[in-house]
């Protein structure tokens, strides 16, 4: 039995389902791996370091660190959890925000990493915007009903997530998705990478790893309710119909047209690897197949 570890994001989340699923229906142990899941509330970037095999992680943090990494430690991206990306800017329904540069005047919280700035900072000037009137609010969220209208107007979220905790909390949002204005921003959030290492050495248990977790997401998108009750058992401070009414939702986004979970379509990753270069925030050319990610695991 191989023991992988996997380091997550944030804390585990209906992104996350199909990893518990097969976690929970044994497919993991089936294909002689022993999984073991780390997640909690942070910034993302310091999950690569040291003992994880396997991280998930927004598509520019992991250029960032393959970058910036040596060879010994370094990434390679083997899986995307959603076939779009479900990010964008959450707000209460009060301050009017509903595109880009309506962020002008308002109080945007944001995280440490400079790529967060070159995102936002695009999607707001090309939308007629001026970044710089964005009053930014320096703040990992984790209570979104308790910064929103507080300590900020306006957050950076996965929809799946943070658009149903504030439905549940009887609160009137507007949203929108960071990609319907420029297909640059629909970049793989969140990916899945593996170290290189392993990938060389061990690449049986990676494809063992990538199979178990395609039947676990196949089934979270067949049986949505059953799939956030599996979820619920790992989490049982979520609300059960929470759950389950963000299950049903991100449950559409998992699979491609083929059916399957996981691969990274390469126009997704190679627009937002040359964005990063243009912007200065990577110095080498990180995309292309066998580049910055591979999908050489999935049958």
């Amino acid at each position: 039995m191989k023991t992988l570890h996997m380091e997550l994001d944030w804390f585990a989340n209906t992104n996350h389902t199909g990893f518990y699923v097969a976690l929970k229906k044994g497919y993991y142990q089936d294909m002689g791996i022993e999984l073991k899941i780390k997640g909690e509330f942070g910034g993302c970037g310091h999950q690569f370091a040291g003992e994880p095999d396997i991280v998930v992680a927004p598509e520019p943090a992991m250029l960032v660190y393959m970058d910036e990494t040596p060879e010994e430690e370094q990434v390679q991206a083997i899986a995307v959890l959603t076939q779009v990306n479900d990010s964008g800017i959450i707000s209460l329904k009060e301050e009017g925000i509903t595109r880009p540069r309506a962020l002008e005047g308002k109080r945007l919280t944001h995280w440490t990493p400079e790529w967060f700035h070159k995102v936002i900072g695009y999607a707001v000037e090309e939308d007629g915007g001026d970044y710089s009137k964005v009053k930014l609010v320096n703040k990992d969220v984790g209570d979104i009903a308790e910064t929103l209208g507080n300590d900020g107007d306006a957050v950076w979220i996965y929809k799946n997530w943070e658009w149903f905790v504030m439905k549940h909390a009887h609160k009137d949002c507007n949203y929108f998705a960071l990609a319907d204005f420029d297909p640059v921003l629909d970049f793989c959030a969140p990916a899945v990478a593996a170290k290189t290492r392993l990938i060389k050495e061990e690449p049986e248990a990676i494809r063992a790893f990538v199979k178990a977790s395609d039947q676990g997401f196949v089934d979270a998108a067949s049986d949505p309710e059953e799939a956030a009750k599996i979820l619920h058992g790992y989490t049982p401070h979520f609300a059960l119909d929470l759950l389950v009414e963000s299950q049903q939702y991100i449950s559409g986004l998992y699979l491609n047209e083929n059916g399957r979970w996981g691969t990274i379509r390469p126009e997704r990753w190679d627009r937002f690897s040359a964005f990063m270069q243009e912007k200065g925030m990577t110095k080498k050319n990180i995309s292309g197949e066998n580049g910055g990610y591979t999908n050489a695991f999935h049958d």
